[in-house]
C-alpha cells in the first residue's frame, strides 16, 4: 500500500487516536500523520499509509487556521482547558477594525514566539508538559515563526465583557496559535486564550477534500478514500524510460535526466528534489547534483511494502 488519506480529525481525540484507528480500517501498522493537531483543535489531519510514510518529510509543511480567540482572559495553558490565570472586563476596549489592523500587522512576517508551557519542547531532557504537570518551571524557549497571512474574521460581541475575536491565519510550520492568541492579547493590553481552532489547510490539503472520520470507519469500501500521494509533495514528477536507469537508481547509483519527446535530456536544478517513476510507478526521492540524479529514497513497491 503506498498512498495518502486527508482526515478531517474531530475535537476531543489525538492524533495517535486517529493513527490507531486507521490501523484497524486498513489492516496495516505503517501509518503516520503529517504534523500533530491538539486534542482540542479539529480539521485537516493528513497521513500517509504504507511506504508513503517514507514521504512525510517532503510534503509542504505551511498551514492555515481559523483561530477563535477569547478576549479578557488568560490560562495556564492558553487554551480553554487550562486554569484561569486573570479576568479583565473588555468592555471599554477599542476592538474598532483600524485598532485590530495595528495590532495583528505586529504579527505578520518574522516573529519570535515564546512556546506554551504545555507543549512537547524538550528542556533538561524533559518534555515541557511533563514539568508542568510535576508542578515544575523552566525557562520558556523563544523561537521564531512565520506569519504569512494574519487577518480579522469577525468580532463576536455578544459578551462585551469577553468578545471573540475570529482569525485567519497563514504560517509556517511550528507556529504556535496558542501563544499567537496570547500574545495578541497582550497587545491588546486585555489578555487573551485560543478557545477554539480549525485546521484549514496543511500543505496542499484542504479541509473541502477531508474525510470524516466516522464515515470512514463505517465505510464499506475504506479503499476509496485513498489518494495517490505524488500530487501533493509539491515536487516535479521524473518518468524514466529506460530501464536500466531505474535498475541504477535501485543499486543506489546515479542517472542522467530522463530525455524529452526531442531526445535532449530534461533540465533539472541544482539541488533540487524530484520524484521519479518508472512504468507509472514511483521509483524514489532523487536530487539533482552536478547534471545527474542522485538516490535519495528509494521505494520497493513490488516487495508488497
Amino acid at each position: 500500500m503506498f498512498a495518502t488519506i486527508n482526515i478531517y480529525k474531530p475535537k476531543g481525540i489525538t492524533s495517535h487516536d486517529v493513527v490507531s484507528r486507521l490501523r484497524r480500517v486498513y489492516g496495516i501498522k505503517k501509518i503516520g500523520h503529517l504534523g500533530t493537531l491538539d486534542p482540542l483543535a479539529e480539521g485537516v489531519l493528513p497521513l500517509c499509509i504504507g511506504q508513503a510514510t517514507r514521504l512525510i518529510e517532503y510534503f509542504p509543511s505551511g498551514k492555515r487556521y481559523t483561530a477563535e480567540i477569547t478576549l479578557g482572559r488568560t490560562t495556564t495553558t492558553l487554551d480553554s482547558e487550562g486554569e484561569e490565570l486573570s479576568n479583565t472586563d473588555c468592555s471599554a476596549l477599542d476592538l474598532s477594525l483600524a485598532s485590530l489592523e495595528a495590532v495583528l500587522a505586529q504579527f505578520r512576517g518574522t516573529i519570535m514566539q515564546q512556546v506554551p508551557l504545555y507543549s512537547a519542547v524538550h528542556v533538561g531532557g524533559k518534555k515541557l508538559y511533563e514539568l508542568a504537570r510535576q508542578g515544575k518551571t523552566a525557562d520558556l524557549p523563544v523561537r521564531e515563526a512565520v506569519i504569512h497571512q494574519l487577518t480579522c474574521v469577525s468580532i463576536d460581541r455578544q459578551n462585551p465583557q469577553h468578545p471573540v475575536l475570529t482569525v485567519d491565519v497563514q504560517c509556517g510550520s511550528g507556529t504556535y496559535i496558542r501563544s499567537l492568541a496570547r500574545d495578541i492579547g497582550e497587545a491588546l493590553g486585555c489578555g487573551a486564550y485560543m478557545s477554539g481552532l480549525v485546521r484549514t489547510e496543511h500543505g496542499l490539503f484542504s479541509v473541502k477534500d477531508s474525510v470524516d472520520l466516522e464515515a470512514l470507519q463505517q465505510s464499506p469500501e475504506p479503499q476509496a478514500s485513498l489518494q495517490d500521494p505524488l500530487p501533493y509533495l509539491g515536487l516535479t514528477l521524473l518518468a524514466l524510460k529506460d530501464e536500466l536507469d531505474a535498475q541504477k537508481l535501485w543499486n543506489g547509483m546515479k542517472v542522467s535526466p530522463p530525455l524529452d519527446e526531442a531526445g535532449v535530456a530534461l533540465k533539472v536544478k541544482p539541488n533540487a528534489l524530484y520524484v521519479v517513476t518508472w512504468q507509472d510507478k514511483p521509483l524514489g526521492v532523487v536530487q539533482a547534483v552536478s547534471h545527474l540524479l542522485k538516490p535519495v529514497k528509494i521505494f520497493y513497491l513490488d516487495e508488497g511494502a
